[in-house]
């Protein structure tokens, strides 16, 4: 296989977003920390983060492996840089780190009282007090002019995270008016916070990505009362022309929301693994389908059974030049490289068009 020949032509595939003037469906393999840990067996995981040499060392091995099988070097070899307060940590999330895992987000909202007051400090903060807040960290912030798409965890992921899953389902139902700010709240400072940030930098937001995987604990009436208000707001101050890019990903069962998600008009989408393409085609005609081979199937799977998925897609929806292949999420722990290598050379000899 060549593999500097496929990751080429990948480029031109990829650019091409529903056209068959292409050589095949494109390609992409969302490696992340999860799959690193386990690959590399690392001896710390709290050490990967806390020591950028350390970290940097654990990239470049995992880059050398999966070059070697592949030809791709995904993780940053670059020393990592603090990075700014995310925004469920300007609602009081605490980021937990513990030994096997990646850095957690810890609600400190447990009652309607204690939201009430986070949302009467959160309003209360000018522009100027929320850039200061977001760069407590002691994150310093590059020049880095131009247009960016930017992203944030998706509403409801951020609710569960600033008031945990219970308290935040019941909240829903037992405080409307409370939720109902809280996202009015939620919306507002998420625009403002990226418009900061952007500034700061020199730079103009045009383009915004969601990734919410806990959307599929609301129900369509849920959504559509809490959470696809905000998201329209972040997607009209951010994506007022229909060009500007819209994306949103959830690894969860959310297939009772693709009716509600279809409104935005998103360019592109990666659901989880049980939310079928034909279903998205259908809810969404114009939108690039990144997916939706199952993690588990690539990980656990022979190459026959991986085959059958991705031509499962492939001949569903691929014919109008809007799938992608990968996975319904990112690559599962313990995905072996020669997996991934037989995932390439099945896109190459079957997902062809002419």
């Amino acid at each position: 296989m060549d593999f500097a020949r496929f990751l080429a032509e990948n480029e031109v595939c990829l650019a091409r977003p529903f056209r068959t003037d292409k050589p095949r469906a494109g390609l992409t393999l969302g490696f992340d920390e999860h799959w690193l840990f386990e690959e590399l067996a690392l001896e710390s995981t709290v050490r990967y983060y806390r020591d950028p040499g350390y970290r940097v060392a654990a990239n470049v091995e995992a880059n050398n492996r999966i070059d070697g099988a592949i030809g791709l070097r995904p993780f940053d070899e670059r020393p990592p840089r603090i990075p700014p307060l995310r925004i469920e940590e300007v609602f009081g999330c605490r980021q937990e780190l513990l030994e096997g895992g990646t850095p957690w987000l810890e609600p400190t909202l447990g009652t309607a009282e204690e939201l009430a007051a986070k949302l009467d400090e959160v309003e209360a903060l000018s522009d100027d007090a929320l850039l200061a807040l977001v760069l407590s960290t002691g994150a310093i912030l590059e020049s880095s002019p131009g247009s960016r798409v930017a992203w944030s965890r998706g509403p409801t992921t951020v609710g569960t995270s600033a008031l945990g899953t219970t308290e935040f389902l019941m909240l829903l139902l037992d405080e409307p008016d409370l939720m109902g700010r809280f996202y009015d709240v939620l919306a507002t400072t998420l625009i403002r916070y990226h418009r900061v940030l952007a500034a700061a930098q020199g730079a103009d937001v045009r383009g915004f990505a969601w990734l919410d995987d806990n959307c599929a604990l609301l129900s369509p009436d849920l959504y559509e009362r809490y959470a696809y208000p905000a998201m329209r707001r972040v997607f009209e101050a951010f994506c007022p022309r229909a060009d500007d890019y819209r994306f949103q990903h959830s690894d969860s069962a959310m297939e009772h929301l693709l009716p509600v998600l279809a409104r935005y008009g998103l360019h592109g989408c990666n659901f989880g693994p049980t939310v079928g393409v034909v279903a998205i085609r259908a809810a969404m005609p114009r939108t690039v389908i990144h997916g939706q081979l199952a993690p588990f199937t690539l990980r656990n799977g022979t190459r026959e059974t991986v085959r059958a998925e991705v031509l499962r897609d492939f001949r569903a929806v691929g014919s109008d030049g809007g799938l992608v292949v990968t996975t319904a999420g990112s690559i599962a722990a313990g995905t072996r490289l020669e997996s991934l290598r037989w995932l390439i050379e099945i896109v190459d000899a079957d997902c062809r068009y002419g």
